[in-house]
């Protein structure tokens, strides 16, 4: 990272930190330790990221998907998702994410072999000192590790129904849902093994929380200081997303839901940019729409099934989003939309189950279709962020 990084700032004694977690950093240590700063943090980034996928193939091995599903979902996963951006770059923001999502991915296959409850709980942990938002995603693995245990438990619970109550404004239907699941989880906790587990998954969490209180206070005098809000000061004047590009004089908080449309903009709409020589189009620094660098990832929405999982894996989506959905900025410098990154297993998930609910002749083409395209289009953007030196 060059010396004068705006995410860098020095504290009054000359000392230089960073306003992230500690976990990234934390794994190359060892890296370091042994072959010097010769192995690089983007090549430790490529190899983590390269047992990702390692990783992700062993969670569709577990789900027992389809050989087909298989076939296609893995190098999808490699070279058309943000992931393969992420792994490639191995920059700060983007180191951060491929570690968190080693993290996540390892809590998950932990939890599908039923493990003991400590060891998901280790990896969730440190994925949350890799990027905070995943932590959110602590009542999806609660929700699962009960319905694992004693299936039907949570069956009050109907999240789809719930959005679609919010969403059509009928609050009465809300409200009798809500009292539902309520009901429904009441009941599950009195069950002494439930509350045993989620116990432990709770507690072992805490020393993780300890530490990453203890770092804010180190580095910057409060337990609750992270440093972000320096760096959303150090960004005033600088146009950080296609809004302040555009034009606009009025620029939101650093947690503010008048962020929402900057970023929904950014995952579903963002186009690349038009230019006038014989390239045609090159990616928007600002990202691109997900629609158009992941396509296949549509499949998630097509889910036939009723399993624990896909409930857990959106309950997982919605939670761990809402931070960064009301951000200041949306990824900046990036291609396609970097914060999915922090959900991307759950959505990984969800697109198998898609894969595996809607087989037929012509699905299987639309399928290699969408992975094919998805993996030019990564290419393209790999070719393009090295050429303007992202």
């Amino acid at each position: 990272m060059a010396p004068n990084h705006p995410d860098l700032f020095t504290d009054v004694d000359g000392e230089v930190f960073l306003p992230y977690q500690p976990m990234p950093g934390v794994l190359l240590m060892p890296i370091v330790a042994i072959w010097g700063t010769g192995l690089t943090q983007l090549t430790f980034s490529m190899i983590l990221g390269a047992l990702n996928v390692v990783l992700f193939w062993y969670i569709l091995r577990l789900l027992n998907v389809s050989r087909e599903t298989k076939l296609l979902l893995i190098p999808f996963f490699a070279f058309g998702t943000a992931h393969f951006y992420s792994a490639t770059t191995g920059s700060l923001w983007f180191y951060n994410h491929v570690a968190a999502v080693f993290f996540v991915l390892l809590a998950i296959t932990f939890l599908l072999r039923r493990d003991n409850v400590v060891l998901p709980a280790l990896c969730l942990g440190a994925a949350a000192l890799s990027r905070q938002p995943t932590v959110l995603a602590v009542p999806a693995f609660i929700y699962f590790m009960i319905e694992q245990r004693n299936p039907g438990a949570l069956s009050g619970i109907h999240p789809g129904e719930m959005v679609a109550g919010l969403v059509q404004l009928h609050f009465s239907r809300l409200r009798e849902l809500c009292q539902q699941a309520w009901d429904s989880v009441q009941a599950a906790v009195r069950d002494p093994q439930a509350r045993a587990s989620v116990g432990i998954l709770l507690a072992t969490l805490i020393p993780f929380a300890i530490i990453s209180l203890w770092y804010n206070d180190v580095r910057f005098g409060s337990l609750f200081d992270s440093g972000l809000d320096e760096i959303y000061d150090k960004y005033n004047g600088v146009a950080y997303t296609q809004y302040l590009a555009a034009g606009a004089t009025e620029r939101f908080e650093w947690f503010d839901p008048r962020n929402i449309p900057i970023h929904l903009y950014t995952i579903f709409l963002q186009p690349p940019i038009f230019t006038n020589d014989a390239t045609m189009f090159r990616p928007s620094e600002f990202g691109m729409s997900v629609l158009l660098t992941s396509s296949p990832m549509v499949f998630a929405f097509f889910v036939r099934r009723r399993d624990p999982l896909k409930i857990a894996c959106w309950l997982a989506i919605a939670l761990v989003a809402i931070p960064t959905l009301v951000y200041y900025s949306a990824g900046w410098v990036q291609f396609g939309y970097r914060y999915i990154m922090d959900y991307l297993p759950f959505l990984m998930i969800l697109t198998a189950f898609g894969f595996e609910d809607n087989r037929s002749p012509r699905s299987l083409w639309i399928k290699i279709g969408l992975v094919v395209l998805s993996i030019a289009i990564g290419f393209w953007g790999r070719y393009w962020a090295t050429r303007l030196v992202w």
